[in-house]
This record gives C-alpha cells, structure tokens and sequence, in this order.
C-alpha cells in the first residue's frame, strides 16, 4: 500500500491521466454509425422460433448423425496427430551432452555446502 504522503500525488496524477483523456477525447470526430446498423423492414414479418420438438426431430436427422460421425472421425484423427507428435517429441533430448554436463555442474555447485 502506498504511503499516506503518496496519496495526493497518485491522485492528481490520475486526476490529470482523466482529464487529459477526456480533453483529447473532446477533440475527436465522433464516429458515423449510420452505415453499420441495418434498417427494420416493417413490412416483413418476424422469423419464427422453433419450438423443442423441432430441434429435437432436427438432432436426430441422419444428416446430424453423419456430421457428427465426421467430426468425431476428424478429432479422432487430429489426437492420433497430436500423440505421435507428443512421442516424436519426448524421444529427442533437450539439452545436448555438454549442456547437461553444464546444467548438472551448476547444480551441483548450488547444493554443495559453502
């Protein structure tokens, strides 16, 4: 915690960080969001919200169980990916030779009484 002294220094420092911010914000163009927002058609009507019955007809479609058997093949094949990768990579050493050799050296020297 900041000494009691410090305290009115860190607050002007902030209260002149806020005052600069809004000083600079000030001076911007405010941004056109005229373009970014599409207009409500009245005419049209409002999409209509499935009930629970349709998604679950929808679930059981034999196009859901062939997208879902694809997926699971797909992350299947992408973890048999991943430990092989895993093995190739536990199999090479880190450190060559000379740099355990080093590594051990220093350790040593760290636990050796003094």
């Amino acid at each position: 915690m900041p000494h009691l002294r410090a305290m009115p220094s860190l607050l002007t420092t902030g209260l002149m960080t806020t005052a600069l911010i809004l000083g600079l914000s000030a001076c911007a163009d405010r941004p056109d969001l005229s373009g970014r927002v599409a207009p409500v058609e009245s005419t049209l009507a409002w999409p209509s919200l499935l009930d629970t019955t349709a998604l679950a007809q929808s679930a059981t479609d034999a196009t859901a169980a062939e997208d879902s058997q694809t997926q699971a093949q797909s992350l299947e094949a992408r973890a048999a990916a991943l430990r092989s990768r895993a093995r190739r990579l536990s199999q090479t050493p880190i450190l060559s030779t000379s740099e355990r050799r080093l590594l051990l050296s220093a350790i040593a020297r760290l636990d050796a009484p003094q």
